[in-house]
């Protein structure tokens, strides 16, 4: 039977953790029945799979109170909401249409606008455009209000400029440093940190300071230092600062990442399925990340059903780097689910179509799981005929030096030449043994590679073990 509430039910169930934390903070409802279905709302926007359900005896006139004072609250609070406002403003200045009340209301604005709102830059050159349009106008008593507030805050203005041309130098070398792993950039993190903790600066150049590090820890696998300042930037959220729904689907996607690095798959998986709920632009980023932690979990099935679901978005997706990440997890998803013809279908239709664009980001990872495939399918020759035909080994060879970077591609070419009767036994152990040894492995690089290892072993499952054995025996020289 359709519920009487499935409107304020529906709207329930879209609010976030972190905007039931604000709604909490600002709470001053005296009707107990208002303040119940309040609570209940934020008790569930902290779950995920479990919900209590609202009571149908209430007044329906108090659950279409409650929807309006939570729309309210975080329409207030919405960074981006505002940067609307301020957009909208500024073409009502340029094109001479302000009306009487939207300068009545810039003016309030003006009075009471802190230099570390978000959006501060922006509302700073809003006025600066709104004194020139009443210079022309002879409006010297409102150009007093004008004038007073870019002088008191030029230097925070001048600092804010400084600090967004800072971060923008700091995300061409992390970005770089993704790419290749060719660069030093440790030297942004104490400028970064500072940027972060700077109560007198702007929320945009703070949070921008905040991904950025989360970037370079990522990039260093500092995962305990990332945690740290995620912990600042949650408190900021459930204060409503810096907040919009953008951000925290952001922010959820970025601790997806965090959790999975410090092998909390749960809270992982708690967190994608969270980024998920809204569609926007990164939606195929956060719905990789997602994929990646169902694999972890080896939930084969759900992750297969989530990529057909959104195979559409893959197909009009022009973020070349996400839709090699999504066919990545497409191929070995469904290897794990026994769906090799399509499986094969796929990657060779992948391929021919994103031809030049495959090699621009992390290209083994798909690669290898292609590999994995035509492994899967028994097809050695193909293997080899793919390895050389796209240069792979030479690929390979240019990262080896990189920290745990297992050489799968190498192991498939060797097993496929093995397999093919080219290589003997004793040669084609040499030769895996030897890949490993021109490799850079830490102990967790080698619980990865005795994972791969489990992996391959449907292959020859004696050989493998007799492999296994040997690095673990010889672990401490690699």
């Amino acid at each position: 039977m359709k519920s009487k509430l499935k409107i304020f039910t529906d709207f329930s169930e879209g609010v976030l953790p972190h905007e039931a934390s604000f709604l909490q903070k600002e709470n001053r409802i005296r009707d107990d029945e208002k303040e119940e279905i309040l609570n209940k709302v934020c008790r569930n926007a902290e779950r995920f799979f479990t919900s209590e359900e609202f009571d149908e005896e209430i007044d329906k006139r108090k659950y279409t109170y409650i929807k309006k004072w939570i729309s309210q609250k975080l329409e207030r609070a919405d960074v981006d909401a505002h940067l609307e406002y301020l957009s909208f403003i500024e073409k009502q200045v340029l094109t001479d249409t302000i009306t009487s009340a939207e300068e009545k209301e810039l003016l309030e604005y003006i009075h009471v606008y802190n230099h570390t709102s978000f959006y501060f830059q922006k509302f700073y050159e809003l006025v600066r455009e709104y004194q020139d349009y009443l210079l022309v106008r002879f409006r010297y008593q409102d150009c007093e209000i004008t004038e007073a507030f870019l002088k008191q805050n030029q230097e925070y203005y001048q600092r804010s400029l400084e600090v967004k041309d800072e971060i923008f130098h700091a995300t061409k070398d992390l970005t770089r440093q993704y790419t290749s792993q060719k660069i030093n950039t440790k030297h942004w993190e104490s400028r970064l940190l500072e940027y972060l903790y700077d109560n007198k600066l702007d929320g945009r150049n703070k949070y921008h300071a905040f991904i950025r590090l989360v970037f370079l820890y990522f990039n260093y696998k500092e995962y305990e230092k990332a945690r740290e300042v995620f912990d600042y930037i949650d408190e900021c959220f459930k204060d409503g600062l810096m907040y919009s729904r953008r951000v925290l689907f952001n922010y959820y996607a970025n601790r997806v990442i965090l959790h999975s690095n410090l092998k909390d798959l749960d809270q992982a998986e708690y967190y994608a399925h969270l980024s998920v709920k809204q569609d926007n632009s990164d939606k195929l980023f956060y719905l990789n990340n997602l994929v990646a932690i169902l694999l972890k979990k080896d939930k084969n099935k759900e992750a297969l059903d989530l990529l057909a679901e959104n195979y559409k978005l893959f197909k009009s997706s022009f973020n070349h780097h996400q839709k090699l990440g999504f066919a990545t997890h497409y191929l070995r998803t469904l290897v794990r689910n026994k769906r090799i013809n399509i499986a094969e279908t796929f990657a060779k239709n992948f391929l021919y179509e994103n031809r030049k664009n495959v090699f621009e980001h992390r290209w083994s990872r798909f690669f290898s799981n292609y590999l994995m495939l035509l492994t899967t399918a028994e097809k050695p020759v193909e293997v080899i005929k793919l390895t050389k035909k796209y240069n792979l080994l030479e690929r390979e060879t240019e990262e080896l030096g990189r920290e745990n970077l297992i050489p799968k591609i190498h192991w498939y070419y060797h097993l496929a030449n093995y397999l093919n009767g080219q290589y003997s036994e004793d040669k084609f152990f040499e030769k895996m043994v030897q890949s490993i040894e021109a490799s850079n492995l830490n102990s967790e690089g080698i619980q990865a590679l005795n994972e791969f290892i489990d992996r391959l072993s449907f292959t020859l499952p004696g050989f493998f073990s007799k492999l296994k054995s040997h690095f673990n025996e010889n672990a401490l020289y690699y």
